[in-house]
């Protein structure tokens, strides 16, 4: 493999990493929805890097072009002042520990498919679901547990500041 196409596959992961970690750090909600598309891209990328184009487009498409361009115009639409929009945030251990350790599993997880490995030639859609649901469907459930995980966190968070 040439080291160009090694270093593209890294900033495909910097990308990533990039957005995952603006959206965690950014208090202000406009970067954060900046950061969550870059997130989006970078894995938009990966699923191409792999060989998986059709999944990478429709990742573009339906989250980047969809639901992302959604959540702007939610923000937009409210109509509060920038002062109101920014996220107040404390570190909770339990929910950084929980993060760490999925994040060590999808490694464990998806060692084998780092950058030691070619991009897959050729895929097609039936290659593309022989794969997703053959080979490589526990890598695809994980990922959905990952993101069912994410969102009851998300909205353990959201509820746990309301006062009721």
């Amino acid at each position: 493999m040439s080291h160009s196409v090694t270093l593209l596959w890294w900033g495909l992961a910097g990308l990533t990493v990039a957005g995952a970690l603006a959206v965690l750090l950014v208090r202000e909600m406009m970067r954060l929805m900046l950061g969550l598309g870059v997130f989006l891209v970078g894995i938009a990328g990966m699923y191409a890097w792999y060989g998986f184009g059709l999944l990478g487009v429709a990742e573009v498409f339906v989250y980047v072009g969809g639901v992302l361009v959604l959540f702007l115009l939610a923000i937009t639409a409210m109509g509060r002042d920038s002062e109101s929009r920014a996220i107040v945030r404390r570190l909770d251990v339990g929910a950084a520990t929980v993060s760490l350790g999925l994040g060590a599993v999808l490694v464990l997880a998806l060692r084998g498919l780092l950058p030691g490995t070619s991009p897959v030639a050729g895929a097609t859609v039936e290659k593309t679901a022989d794969a997703l649901l053959g080979g490589l469907l526990s890598h695809f459930e994980i990922a959905g547990v990952v993101l069912l995980v994410g969102l009851v966190a998300a909205l353990a968070i959201v509820g746990g500041g309301e006062d009721r």
